[in-house]
């Protein structure tokens, strides 16, 4: 089904027409609830490219409309596909995406719920800096899933505790250090003191790892911290919450920071319970082309939410794997899960382990270091 019922009415028929290109668009897919769905796509497809569907403005002329407009591409059940014009978004603005994708015409009256499952963007992505197929090279880790070590507790630590973690998560064997999402730019252990620190470190150990420095702030506060980052890093890599807009993703890339894109409290946005939603699979293909190098997918096995789709977090590896970038699977992972892992789905994709490795009580062979080690051995 093919359809764009509104002939827009032309009211300024005196201004000049200008030329009109062939229109080039990306499909947005949406699931929609409500009485009257060929209304609600109509509605949403015009709302959210040219405005209220019911008021034109005066100054509108035929190829304005014509040029910027999107269409209700097909129709089948409550699955509602629109394409939009390319012209009217700039990539890398993600954040300009979303507005367009998931704005005010979403949760409209006469909306009982509306639900962007997929995107097809035309756009070239990014790309990672290294990636996955790059970070295994670079760590010889090419027959093996990668081990990721995150840092507990999440805040409190002062420059000697982490230190001490991250020689022993190095030196241990872990192929990823990641700052917990909560650590940022802080008074009690500075940004620009961890880096000169960790930095130091990673020169006298020859570590060639990927460490996540955690620059979670407003936009200002942001670049500030991936120049601190980049200024000192060699093959730097930074740690951000999509709370701090996808937006962050594109500029850490433009710094040439290897990005881990953390997902925690994206619930929040991706509970197909919500009204007004999107599914992790478009959040995972648009952080992919922003250029990150690894994200949390969610979990197969642990302790993930009940509810959360099995489903979607394959998908998500899969996608990562099309874009080249890690797939970190994290919350309750151990050795034995690990190892059940990769015989499931093979190696290409990240263990990142928090808890379980902070859970020795420092007698011998029961250190971080040891635990370390053990499961730097489950993902041989």
């Amino acid at each position: 089904m093919s359809t764009n019922p509104f002939d827009i009415p032309i009211i300024n028929t005196h201004r000049p027409p200008e030329i009109v290109e062939p229109m080039k668009t990306y499909t947005v897919t949406y699931e929609v609830d409500g009485p009257d769905i060929p209304k609600i796509a109509n509605e949403i497809a015009i709302g959210q490219s040219i405005g209220n569907p019911n008021i034109r403005s005066e100054i509108e002329n035929a190829s304005n409309v014509k040029q910027y407009i999107a269409k209700v591409k097909d129709i089948q059940g409550n699955l509602v596909k629109i394409d939009f014009p390319i012209r009217a978004f700039e990539w890398p603005n993600i954040n300009q995406l979303m507005c367009i994708i998931m704005g005010g015409h979403t949760d409209i009256l006469g909306v009982d719920r509306c639900r962007v499952i997929d995107i097809d963007l035309p756009t070239k992505p990014t790309g990672p800096v290294l990636g996955l197929s790059g970070w295994k090279k670079r760590l010889d880790a090419e027959h093996r899933p990668l081990f990721g070590a995150i840092i507990k507790p999440k805040s409190g630590l002062n420059k000697e505790q982490l230190l001490s973690l991250v020689k022993d998560m190095i030196y241990g064997g872990a192929d990823f250090i990641k700052e917990d999402e909560i650590m940022a730019d802080n008074s009690y252990l500075p940004l620009k003191e961890r880096v000169d620190m960790i930095e130091h470190l990673k020169n006298i150990s020859g570590w060639k790892g990927f460490y996540a420095y955690c620059i979670n702030a407003d936009p200002i506060e942001l670049v500030d911290n991936l120049k601190t980052v980049s200024d000192v890093a060699v093959v730097g890599g930074v740690h951000i919450n999509f709370w701090s807009g996808l937006g962050a993703y594109t500029s850490a890339r433009k710094y040439n920071l290897a990005t881990h894109y953390q997902r925690s409290g994206i619930r929040i946005l991706t509970d197909p319970s919500n009204k007004y939603s999107l599914s992790w699979p478009v959040l995972v293909k648009l952080g992919c082309m922003a250029g990150i190098d690894s994200m949390h997918v969610g979990m197969l096995g642990g302790y993930y939410p009940e509810g959360e789709s099995e489903e979607e977090t394959l998908e998500a590896i899969k996608i990562c794997n099309e874009y080249d970038v890690i797939p970190s699977l994290s919350c309750g992972m151990n050795p034995v899960l690990a190892r059940e892992i990769k015989e499931r789905i093979g190696i290409n994709w990240m263990a990142s382990v928090g808890g379980w490795l902070h859970t020795g009580d420092g007698t011998p062979k029961n250190t971080l270091f040891h635990k370390v080690k053990e499961m730097s051995e489950a993902v041989k």
